[in-house]
């Protein structure tokens, strides 16, 4: 082989993207993992949503709420079963948003996935 061809051969560097998929249907990737994650860590869909880095659910900037609410919502609806639960605020504390049990489940599943994936990645570039 060319040293050149050589040269790019061992300066290629193996990546993957990975998501969960029930019938065909996306259901969670890297982006909905992240506002999983960041749901579990501060109890807020808001909270959660600044900490996205751009462009991680599919639009050009941090998403909004809402987006962020009706992206949660398609896949509650895909599978039929709540990911997270909305508490209300009252007088003796505020509300906010949690993962439910399944949602946890969900979230622990896709990082799994990701070890192994990552795991499977590092041990090809050695």
């Amino acid at each position: 082989m060319p040293d050149k061809e050589k040269a790019v051969i061992n300066a290629l560097v193996p990546r993957a993207k990975l998501w969960l998929e029930l019938k065909g249907d996306l259901i969670l990737g890297r982006g909905g993992a992240l506002l999983l994650r960041g749901i579990d860590e501060h109890g807020s869909i808001s909270q959660a949503v600044k900490t996205l880095p751009q462009g991680e659910l599919g639009e050009m900037q941090t998403p909004s709420y809402r987006f962020a609410w009706g992206y949660l919502q398609k896949i509650e609806k895909r599978l039929g079963i709540p990911v997270v639960e909305k508490r209300r605020g009252h007088r003796k504390g505020p509300g906010g948003t949690a993962l439910t049990t399944f949602g946890k489940r969900l979230l622990m599943l896709y990082e799994e996935y990701e070890d192994r994936l990552k795991d499977i990645i590092e041990t090809e570039e050695s």
